[in-house]
């Protein structure tokens, strides 16, 4: 079975409907058949609600809809990765180094530990960790 770290762009594609969002739901499915593993720091957890909370501000959903929503997240029970202190610190670093966000470094860092494919959404982010982890754009996930 193949594992992915996912991060906050693709699991935001589970909730909300937007570009790509016909690619997680088949991720989603995968996963819930138990063809696929999915995995994520406990950041994502965070991020995720701070993507709702947004869609929120942006009239895009209401704030019951989103509880919903982020209930069915939080009932999805994604693999987590741990990542000890030097780890975090490894991440940093790269931050640093890559000129990329702290929370995205976490990603990578967690696809590193685990030698899985770190799956994203996110253009930037695929661009800066393809030369540090495997690295897959959600665009790019083969079709079931």
């Amino acid at each position: 079975m193949i594992t992915y770290i996912v991060d906050a762009s693709v699991v935001a594609r589970f909730l909300l409907t937007e570009e790509l969002s016909d690619k997680a739901t088949s991720l989603l499915k995968s996963f819930h058949e138990g063809t696929v593993e999915l995995k994520a720091p406990c950041l994502v957890t965070f991020e995720v609600g701070n993507t709702l909370w947004k869609a929120i501000n942006q009239k895009l959903i209401e704030a019951d809809e989103a509880l919903e929503r982020f209930s069915h997240f939080l009932k999805l029970r994604l693999g987590t990765v741990e990542l000890d202190d030097q780890e975090y610190l490894e991440a940093l670093v790269w931050s640093v180094r890559s000129d990329t966000t702290y929370y995205d470094s976490v990603y990578v860092r967690a696809s590193k530990k685990l030698g899985a494919t770190l799956l994203t959404a996110d253009d930037e982010l695929y661009k800066k960790s393809s030369n540090e982890t495997p690295t897959l754009h959600l665009r790019d996930l083969p079709s079931r």
